[in-house]
């Protein structure tokens, strides 16, 4: 069985942070988690990455969220046996941390590209549809 697994978060000097975290499984039914801030400092210039991030991308605020960063290793867990689909370098590069086994494939190298429009998005926020 394969499932889909789409990120957003902020790439930041020398690391990805994670805050939104979706599973799409083959029934189209799906786990969709909002992730609290990691723990840690934020440097200046990574300060001013995520404002701009959230203001002019995603609408996705670092101090929201309610799954503790933590659980990202548990919540991945139950998809190591699966292969992945999902898109990105950063994605594969973020997923690998935590799957370091599983079968992680980027579809942009697939030739897959992501639509120049889509739909409304249904989710729970005000945000530019390309990011849903």
């Amino acid at each position: 069985m394969s499932v889909i697994i789409g990120l957003d978060g902020y790439t930041l000097p020398g690391q990805f942070v994670l805050k939104e975290l979706c599973i799409i499984y083959p029934n189209d039914e799906y786990n969709h988690f909002l992730l609290k801030k990691p723990d840690g400092y934020l440097s200046d210039l990574a300060k001013k990455t995520v404002r701009y991030t959230t203001e002019h991308l995603s609408n996705l605020s670092y101090e929201d969220g309610d799954v503790p960063y933590s659980l990202i290793p548990d919540i991945l867990d139950k998809v190591k046996d699966l292969r992945i689909f999902t898109y990105s370098d950063v994605a594969v590069k973020f997923l690998q941390r935590f799957l370091p086994t599983t079968s992680i494939e980027n579809v942009q190298i697939q030739g897959y590209q992501m639509p120049d429009q889509l739909p409304d998005p249904k989710c729970f926020r005000s945000h530019n549809p390309r990011y849903c």
